[in-house]
């Protein structure tokens, strides 16, 4: 067998000490001289030497690892999101271990806790949400950077996007559009990104005139069942919503499905929008109306501050990143005589 190659190997062909090529390689701040950098790099390149990462690790005082944590794989938006992460972090040297904890909190400790032990650089939690405040004394106990994607209530520089003022806006379109019975279909109510989506549609139908009415709430998991559950007790219920605004793209996909199921047409009978504008919103037909938001960026932005941090650099608290609404054919004004009576906020100076 052709013998491996080893660091004192490049040492020989560089010309140069085992601890010059250790400090090159691992690129500690001791100063090394342009013109000797080169020469082991070169070396390096010729010998076709690949220095091991757990080695470099225990020089270095670094893995080059980072964890990606996120709550649910196979919703579409974290498959793009983790893209944003992988992609920064390889152009970067490193390396990213991802964990799914399905939204459970006992897995996302055993995940913190495996990280740690593998001596992970940092870790990345994606995924707005309150279940993490158990891990925020362990995490802040130990020497390694984090970054939030999502609303957290932790100490660690987050990227976002705003969540209330989206929903608003969502919501707006339909009114706008003349519908007054708008449903809302939630994700589950204990994340922060379902709580500030709630609360943009609610401050909507307010702005609008619109009596807050708690039988065109339903909650779901942000799974298709729970979309096509609640989209059924809404659209079976009497009077009926003539447009659901759902707190996800898949939900909204199945809002599609029940209102077909159940004999209505999309727009004409019953206007539909999503969140997150996944392939799905593009793909079903009719296409879905839909909050955009910039996943790809969003994991990209996350790694940029974990590096930034490692670095030593200061970080911002808070990275924003906006939204857009995309209208597509799912949305349109509700047919005559379709407009279900509903009860108006009045407002001052007017009858």
């Amino acid at each position: 067998m052709t013998r491996r190659v080893n660091i004192k190997d490049v040492a020989q062909r560089a010309g140069v000490s085992i601890s010059t090529v250790s400090r090159v390689l691992n690129e500690t701040d001791y100063p090394v001289k342009p013109e000797t950098r080169a020469k082991v790099l070169e070396a390096t390149k010729e010998l076709g030497f690949k220095p091991n990462d757990l080695a470099r690790g225990l020089l270095s005082s670094r893995t080059r690892i980072i964890g990606l944590i996120i709550p649910d794989i196979s919703n579409p938006y974290y498959p793009e999101l983790s893209l944003g992460v992988e992609s920064t972090a390889s152009e970067h040297g490193y390396s990213v271990v991802f964990c799914n904890t399905g939204r459970d909190a006992e897995r996302l400790e055993q995940y913190v806790d495996v990280l740690l032990q593998k001596r992970a650089d940092g870790i990345i939690l994606a995924g707005g949400g309150t279940q993490t405040k158990q891990v925020s004394q362990v995490l802040s106990d130990f020497d390694l950077a984090v970054a939030l994607i999502g609303r957290h209530n932790l100490p660690f520089p987050s990227v976002q996007i705003d969540n209330r003022t989206a929903a608003r806006e969502a919501t707006s379109h339909l009114l706008e559009l003349g519908h007054r019975r708008v449903a809302f279909i939630s994700g589950p109510l204990n994340l922060t990104s379902v709580q500030d989506r709630l609360a943009g549609y609610q401050e909507a139908m307010v702005e609008h005139g619109i009596e807050h009415d708690s039988r065109l709430i339903r909650e779901g998991d942000f799974g298709v069942q729970s979309g096509y559950s609640a989209a059924m007790a809404l659209l079976k219920g009497q009077p009926r919503p003539t447009a659901i605004f759902a707190a996800n793209d898949r939900m909204a996909t199945s809002v599609i499905s029940a209102a077909i199921d159940l004999g209505l047409r999309v727009p004409e009978d019953l206007s539909v929008v999503g969140f997150d504008n996944t392939v799905l919103a593009s793909q079903v037909r009719p296409s879905l109306t839909t909050v955009s938001v910039p996943a790809y960026e969003m994991g990209s932005a996350a790694m940029k501050l974990l590096i930034d941090t490692l670095s030593g650099k200061k970080c911002p608290q808070v990275v924003w990143l906006s939204t857009e609404l995309v209208i597509r054919q799912s949305t349109g004004p509700p047919s005559e005589g379709d407009q279900s009576e509903v009860h108006t906020i009045e407002k001052k100076g007017e009858r």
